[in-house]
């Protein structure tokens, strides 16, 4: 990591969780750098992140803290990007979720996800100021979080991302993203796995912020464009299906524009396969969001969570 000074605090639930040989291995193999592996985490409330994090926050020593998630690879210029965006009125970094090109479909159909719909909302929120922070890869100033109650406040809330966001926010502190994405690279990507992923965070917007159960479906391709082709039609005389096709692969190019630029080069998937799995991805997003209404409770990670509007859990 090119970083002039740093530690690094692993949190790791159980002791023998197989990640653990292989941070000891890297321990032994970079003596020099300074790290520390914290077991069983602290119970401060029902969200198993919070609650596995709270042992290495309480001894992190530096006024920046970075909060790194397991499935997340880092380029060795990772940290002084951010470090770099975080300004004198800024007090959360994060990086633009993204993926890291990996074999098959599945693998496919998760970066183009990541790479066009929700990277669009992604960027546009940040480039408004909206709080959309996402806590997979986050950089933020100590003292501010400590005064916010620090991470056991938001023990009781599954988005911790957002509502630390938010909370930074009313304090009067902008949020920032790097110039780097964050690349996940978790294991054996399926398309039944990353379809429950999206649910799952339907659900959250939807209970954080209950409008979103209106404009939620607003923003993908397909029901925007029957909304607007009628409206078309009815309002000026337009060919519906014209108007439709033209909607479609316009943002079909605009989303692949998209897609090239986070990346920041070639992707590893051809044309076809781009378009194979943006169409599906655009066609089971209605599906996706009745899921999510239709669903109370949450499973994630070991456990099972009923939601409550603002945001609030409890155990299901």
């Amino acid at each position: 990591m090119k970083f002039p000074k740093f530690e690094l605090l692993f949190c790791v639930k159980e002791r023998h969780d197989p990640a653990v040989s292989i941070v000891k291995q890297l321990m032994d193999r970079y003596p020099a750098t300074e790290a520390r592996i914290f077991y069983g985490g602290e119970d401060v409330g029902l969200n198993p992140k919070i609650n596995n994090l709270m042992p290495a926050y309480r001894n992190a020593k530096y006024p920046l803290v970075m909060i790194s998630d397991a499935s997340i690879t880092m380029r060795v210029d990772s940290l002084m990007d951010m470090v770099n965006a975080m300004e004198d009125n800024v007090a959360l970094v994060t990086q633009v979720p993204y993926c890291k090109d990996r074999e098959g479909f599945a693998g496919a159909l998760e970066q183009i996800y990541f790479g066009t719909s929700h990277g669009r909302i992604y960027l546009a929120g940040n480039c408004m100021q909206f709080v959309c922070s996402t806590g997979m890869s986050s950089l933020m100033r100590k003292f501010v979080l400590d005064d916010c109650g620090g991470l056991a406040a938001f023990g009781d809330v599954l988005a911790e991302d957002y509502f630390i966001g938010l909370e930074f926010s009313r304090r009067g502190w902008l949020s920032a993203i790097s110039t780097h994405p964050a690349l996940q690279n978790g294991a054996e990507p399926s398309v039944v796995k990353f379809h429950a992923r999206i649910s799952r965070w339907m659900q959250l917007r939807i209970a954080m912020l209950p409008h979103m159960m209106l404009v939620e479906p607003l923003q993908d391709c397909f029901i925007s464009g029957l909304i607007g082709c009628f409206s078309a039609n009815h309002l000026f005389g337009v060919s519906a299906t014209i108007y439709y096709m033209l909607h479609c692969t316009a943002w079909l190019l605009c989303d692949y524009a998209l897609n090239r630029s986070i990346q920041n080069g070639q992707l590893p998937y051809r044309l076809s396969r781009f378009i194979l799995a943006w169409a599906l991805r655009e066609a089971l997003a209605p599906i996706i969001y009745i899921r999510a209404i239709m669903t109370p409770c949450i499973r994630w990670r070991n456990g099972r969570f009923r939601l409550h509007w603002g945001g609030k859990i409890k155990s299901s």
